[in-house]
């Protein structure tokens, strides 16, 4: 017998002047199997992602504006309990990422990385893209990862992925970048960095931000 839980994780990737944030929610639906009569607990399954949510925000949408708007859909009762949020950090500037600390938001940040190796430093985590993006890819082709179809900007998502491309550095190193530069990539980015965190993060991290283990 088997029963599951679940557990929201809020993906957020900050734009710049010339390309436009994007919030997203992901459901992560975990199997719970009882362990046999006579033994408390369960054993869990491989968990499961489902993208449930999508906020792609108008060009020069302010960060206030922004941060208002997570702090609205964290704390909405369909996330859960205070669900975590991850937020791409790259090239933001510390007094950004203080108003979202100032919100209560505590978010984890993750900054790209030219490396092929994961760093952590309190909430920040230095991650290669390319790692980021193979989170996606690998969920996808496992089948463990969808997308509700009803979603606004559903399109837009699977539109990203399909035009990101892999290519290989002379040392044999895998670099995901767009097919061209006019191609955006905002809304798979903050899903990437909810489910690089979901697969990737210490469990005290977890604990942190009232995951139940």
């Amino acid at each position: 017998m088997s029963n599951h839980r679940s557990e929201y994780f809020l993906g957020l990737d900050l734009g710049q002047s010339n390309d436009p944030s994007a919030l997203t929610v992901t459901e992560r639906r975990t199997p719970l199997f009882e362990r046999g009569i006579g033994r408390d607990g369960y054993d869990k399954g491989t968990p499961e992602y489902t993208v449930v949510h999508i906020d792609r925000f108008k060009l020069g949408t302010s960060y206030t504006d922004v941060v208002d708007r997570v702090a609205a859909v964290k704390e909405a009762p369909e996330t859960g309990n205070d669900p975590p949020l991850v937020m791409d950090a790259t090239g933001v500037g510390a007094p950004v990422v203080d108003q979202f600390q100032d919100k209560g938001l505590r978010p984890a940040q993750i900054i790209f990385s030219s490396g092929d190796q994961v760093t952590q430093d309190g909430q920040k985590y230095k991650v290669p893209k390319a790692d980021l993006v193979t989170s996606v890819e690998t969920l996808l082709q496992a089948g463990r990862l969808e997308i509700l179809e009803d979603l606004p900007d559903a399109e837009q998502l699977v539109e990203e992925m399909r035009r990101f491309r892999v290519k290989y550095t002379a040392n044999g190193h895998a670099r995901f970048e767009h097919a061209t530069e006019a191609d955006s990539d905002d809304v798979l980015l903050s899903v990437a960095c909810a489910l690089w965190f979901a697969e990737n993060a210490p469990l005290r991290e977890l604990r942190t931000a009232n995951i139940p283990l």
